[in-house]
C-alpha cells in the first residue's frame, strides 16, 4: 500500500462518521433509482406479459348485431393476426341477500370447447365452463374479492325483467379488467358495483335475442397496423351499425394502466437526482474543509515529490471511496425498496402475470451514478489542493479572508457566529445548499399530500352532496325520480342524464359523458378553479381544466359534441360553447344544463322525452339503510351506490401514492440529518482550536453550544427559506406532469406542510451537531490549543 494511500485510510477513520453520512445520502440516492425504475421496468413489463399470453385484443369494434359468419371474413382482411366475435351485454345482476343487492353486470360469451383466439381469461379459482353448455359463468376476479364470491355460488343476472340464475364455477382475471373499468366515460374502477361474467354464448344468446348473432368483434392486428385495421374493420361492419374502433391504448383498463406509469416517470428522474446531487455537494463540502485543514500536509508531500496529480487523485479517491460504500449499500436498499414498491402495485391491480427481473444493469448504472457522483463533488477540492504552490501550502492554514460582517455594534454571541459565516461565505452557502435539497424533498412530498387531500375534500365534499347514487337501466322518465322524491326519508332528489359522446375541437377529440344537471342543483355543486359557484347558461357546457387542455379549448371555444354510437339509427350531435372552466379533480365530465341535454338528445337517442339515467338523493341517516334497500328492490334501478363507497374507492385508488409520498418524507428528514451532521460536524473540526481556545478563556460548553447553535440554525434557516421557494417551484412541475384522464391534482402546499418541513430541517440540525459539540467538550484543551491542525 503506498503512503498517499495509508494516509487516505487514516484520514477517513478520522472522518469515519462524516463520510458515514455521505455515504448514506448516496446510498439513498442509489436506492430511490434502482428501487423505483426497477419497479417500473417490471410493472410495465408486467403489462406486456400479461397481455401477450391473454392475446390481448389490438382492436375492438363493437356494432349494433351481426351474423357470426362475417368473423370469417374479418379474418381473411390483411393485417388480421385473430379475430373473435362475441356478445357483449350489460344487464342488472341481482345477487343474494347478504351482497348488494343490485349492480350493473357485464354478460362477455366465449366459445363452446376452446380458448377464445382474442382476450382469453386466466383461470384464477374453480374450473372452466363445461364443454357441453350449461348455465355457468366465470367471474371477473375484481369484482368477485369485492362482493365475497367463490366457486360454486350463484349468481343472477336479469333477461328482460326475468331474473335467471348461473352457477359461478371459476374466478378469472381478464386483459380487458385490470381496473374493472366499464368504459372510458367511467375511469374510476368500480370493483363493488361493476361484475364481468363469461358464458357460453348459446347459454344466453336465446335469452338476449340475439341467436346466430354477434355485437362485437376483437382482433389481433399486425404490429403498426392496428389503426389501419380498425378502419377497414370498421367500414366492412358498418351496415350493422358499427361503431367507431377502440384500438389498444384507448381500450379503458389499459389506457388507466398506462396513466399510472406515465404519472409515476417524474419521480424516477426527480428524487434520485436530488439525493445523490446532495452526496456530491456534501462530499464537495467536507473535502473543501479537509483540503483547508491539510494545507500544512498537502505542502509536505508537495515538496516530498509527489505532483499535483498524485495530490489531485489522492482527494478524488476520497470521494470514489464514498461513492463505493454508499453504491454498495445502495443497491442493497434498493433490493428492498423494489420489493416494497412491488408489493404495493400488487395490492392494488393483482396482475394475471407478475414479471420480476432483477435488471442488474440498473443496479450497475446506479452504482456508477454514485460512483461519478461522489467523484465530481471531490474534484473541485481536490484541484485545489493539487493547485496550492508547496512554498504557499507548508504555511499551513491561511487566515480566512476579512469579514464582510459591516461595522456594526453586535451583542457578542450574534457577532462571533455572523463572523465565521461571512469570512467564508462559500462554505456556508455549501452548507445551505444541504439543507435546501432536504427541505425541498420535504417541501414536495408534504405538497403532494396536501394536494391529494385538497382533491379529495373537493370532489367529496365541494362537489359531490348526495347521499345516495341512483343508476337506472334503461334510462326512466323524471316522474321516477319525482316519486323517489316522495318517499319518507329522503331529503332531496335531483335527476341526472348522461350520455356518452366524442368531444370535438378542431379535429382534437376526446370520448368522454355529458352529464346533465338541473338548474339550481344542489346535490352535485359545480364550482370555477376560484372556488366560486358555476351556473349553467343555455347553450354552453362547463368542462374541466384537463379536458379543455387536452382538447386544445377555452372558454368561448365551440366544441361539436356527439354521441359516441352514431348510427344511422340513432343519431344525436349538438354544438356547445365553451363557459367557465369547473374545478374537476376527478373524471372530466361535460356538464350542461339537464333540460338541454334531453332537448337536443333524449328524442333522437328514442328516450322519453324527459329522460334521466339517474338520480341524487339526500336522506335522513337513520333512514338512508331502508331507503337503499327500497331502491335495489325497485324496478329498473341497476345500482345503488352510497357516497362512502365512492370514498372507499377513491382513497383505495390513492393509497400507493400515499404510501410513497411517506416514504419520501422520511427519506427527506434522513437526508437532512445526513447532510447536517457531515458538513457541521467537518466545519466543528475544523474550528477545534478555535473552540477550544474559548473555552480556555473561560467559554462553558453552554456558551459555546449556543454559538455553535446560532451559526447552524442561521444557515440552516437560509436554506430553509430557499427549499421551501425550490420545492413548491418543483412540485409544481411534477404535479403538472402526472394529469391524467381520471384525476386531475391542483398544486396546493398548507401551512403545515411549511411548518413540517422548516420544523425538520432546523430539528435535524439542532440533533446533528450534537455528537461534534460533546467531543469538544471532552477535548484536552492543552493539547488541542497547540494543535495548528488535525
Amino acid at each position: 500500500m503506498s503512503r498517499l494511500h495509508l494516509k487516505l485510510l487514516r484520514d477517513l477513520r478520522a472522518a469515519i462518521w462524516q463520510f458515514a453520512a455521505i455515504g448514506l445520502v448516496a446510498s439513498l440516492g442509489v436506492a430511490v433509482f434502482q428501487g423505483s425504475l426497477i419497479a417500473y421496468l417490471n410493472q410495465s413489463a408486467s403489462y406486456r406479459l400479461s397481455y401477450a399470453r391473454m392475446r390481448f385484443a389490438d382492436v375492438t369494434v363493437a356494432m349494433r348485431r351481426a351474423p357470426r359468419s362475417v368473423v370469417q371474413s374479418i379474418a381473411r382482411m390483411p393485417g388480421v393476426r385473430a379475430v373473435e366475435g362475441r356478445i357483449v351485454q350489460d344487464v342488472v345482476v341481482q345477487q343474494d341477500p347478504w351482497r348488494r343487492a343490485r349492480v350493473v353486470g357485464r354478460l362477455i360469451t366465449v366459445p363452446t370447447g376452446r380458448d377464445p383466439a382474442v382476450n382469453r381469461v386466466l383461470l384464477l379459482q374453480g374450473r372452466r365452463l363445461s364443454a357441453t353448455p350449461r348455465r355457468e359463468v366465470l367471474l371477473e376476479a375484481s369484482f368477485a374479492r369485492a362482493n365475497g364470491y367463490r366457486p360454486g355460488d350463484r349468481i343472477c343476472p336479469e333477461f328482460g325483467g326475468r331474473r335467471v340464475a348461473f352457477r359461478v364455477v371459476g374466478i378469472v382475471a381478464s386483459p380487458e379488467y385490470i381496473y374493472p373499468v366499464p368504459s372510458k366515460q367511467a375511469l374510476v374502477p368500480l370493483p363493488d358495483t361493476f361484475g364481468v361474467m363469461f358464458v357460453h354464448q348459446a347459454q344466453v344468446e336465446s335469452l338476449l335475442g340475439l341467436a346466430g348473432s354477434i355485437n362485437e368483434v376483437v382482433v389481433l392486428a399486425t404490429p403498426g397496423r392496428a389503426e389501419e385495421v380498425g378502419r377497414a374493420i370498421d367500414r366492412r361492419l358498418r351496415p350493422w351499425g358499427s361503431q367507431e374502433p377502440v384500438t389498444r391504448a384507448e381500450q379503458p383498463s389499459n389506457k388507466l394502466l398506462q396513466s399510472d406509469l406515465k404519472g409515476f416517470q417524474p419521480f424516477i428522474v426527480t428524487m434520485p437526482c436530488l439525493f445523490l446531487g446532495t452526496a456530491g455537494l456534501a462530499v464537495s463540502l467536507v473535502l473543501a474543509r479537509w483540503v483547508q485543514a491539510q494545507r500544512g500536509q498537502i505542502g509536505f508531500l508537495r515538496a516530498s515529490g509527489y505532483s499535483a496529480r498524485a495530490v489531485l487523485l489522492h482527494y478524488v479517491e476520497a470521494g470514489l471511496l464514498v461513492g463505493l460504500a454508499g453504491g454498495a449499500l445502495g443497491a442493497l436498499e434498493g433490493l428492498a425498496l423494489t420489493s416494497w414498491m412491488n408489493a404495493l402495485y400488487e395490492s392494488l391491480l393483482h396482475m394475471p402475470y407478475v414479471a420480476r427481473e432483477a435488471h442488474p444493469a440498473v443496479a450497475l448504472g446506479a452504482f456508477a451514478l454514485s460512483l461519478a457522483v461522489c467523484a465530481a463533488g471531490a474534484f473541485g477540492p481536490a484541484r485545489q489542493a493539487a493547485s496550492v504552490p508547496p512554498a504557499e501550502a507548508m504555511r499551513g492554514t491561511l487566515p480566512a479572508a476579512g469579514s464582510l460582517l459591516p461595522r456594526l455594534r453586535l451583542p457578542l454571541m450574534l457577532a462571533l457566529p455572523a463572523r465565521n459565516v461571512l469570512r467564508r461565505p462559500l462554505r456556508a452557502l455549501g452548507t445551505a445548499l444541504g439543507v435546501a435539497s432536504a427541505t425541498v424533498l420535504l417541501v414536495v412530498a408534504g405538497s403532494f399530500m396536501d394536494s391529494l387531500d385538497e382533491m379529495l375534500r373537493v370532489f367529496l365534499h365541494d362537489i359531490t352532496r348526495y347521499d345516495l347514487l341512483v343508476a337506472f337501466v334503461p334510462e326512466r322518465s323524471q316522474s321516477t325520480v319525482a316519486y323517489i322524491a316522495t318517499w319518507a326519508g329522503v331529503l332531496r332528489a335531483e335527476p341526472s342524464l348522461d350520455v356518452a359522446v366524442i368531444a370535438d375541437h378542431d379535429g382534437t377529440t376526446e370520448e368522454t359523458v355529458l352529464t346533465g344537471v338541473p338548474e339550481a342543483s344542489r346535490l352535485r355543486r359545480l364550482v370555477t378553479e376560484s372556488g366560486s359557484p358555476l351556473p349553467l347558461v343555455p347553450g354552453t357546457l362547463a368542462l374541466a381544466h384537463g379536458s379543455a387542455s387536452r382538447l386544445g379549448a377555452r372558454p368561448g371555444s365551440v366544441l361539436d359534441v356527439r354521441y359516441v354510437q352514431n348510427t344511422h339509427a340513432y343519431h344525436a350531435s349538438a354544438k356547445l360553447r365553451v363557459g367557465p372552466l369547473v374545478n374537476q379533480p376527478v373524471g372530466s365530465p361535460l356538464y350542461v344544463r339537464l333540460d338541454e341535454v334531453q332537448r337536443r338528445f333524449a328524442a333522437p337517442l328514442g328516450l322519453p322525452p324527459d329522460a334521466v339515467s339517474g338520480a341524487l338523493l339526500a336522506t335522513d341517516p337513520l333512514r338512508r339503510a331502508a331507503i337503499q334497500r327500497r331502491l335495489q328492490r325497485m324496478e329498473g334501478v341497476a345500482m345503488v351506490q352510497a357516497r362512502e363507497d365512492l370514498t372507499g374507492q377513491i382513497e383505495e385508488l390513492t393509497a400507493v401514492s400515499r404510501s410513497i409520498i411517506w416514504a419520501m418524507w422520511l427519506f427527506g428528514l434522513a437526508m437532512a440529518f445526513a447532510v447536517v451532521f457531515a458538513a457541521t460536524d467537518a466545519a466543528l473540526w475544523e474550528r477545534t482550536r478555535e473552540l477550544a481556545t474559548l473555552r480556555t478563556l473561560g467559554f462553558g460548553m453552554g456558551r459555546l453550544a449556543a454559538l455553535v447553535t446560532t451559526e447552524n440554525l442561521g444557515v440552516a434557516l437560509a436554506g430553509t427559506l430557499g427549499g421551501m421557494w425550490a420545492g413548491t417551484q418543483l412540485a409544481r412541475a411534477m404535479m403538472a406532469m402526472q394529469q391524467t384522464d381520471a384525476f386531475s391534482m391542483q398544486l396546493t402546499v398548507s401551512v403545515r406542510t411549511y411548518l413540517l418541513a422548516a420544523l425538520g430541517a432546523l430539528g435535524v440540525v439542532f440533533v446533528a451537531q450534537w455528537p461534534g459539540l460533546r467531543r469538544i467538550g471532552r477535548l484536552n484543551l492543552a493539547s488541542a490549543t497547540r494543535t495548528r491542525e488535525e
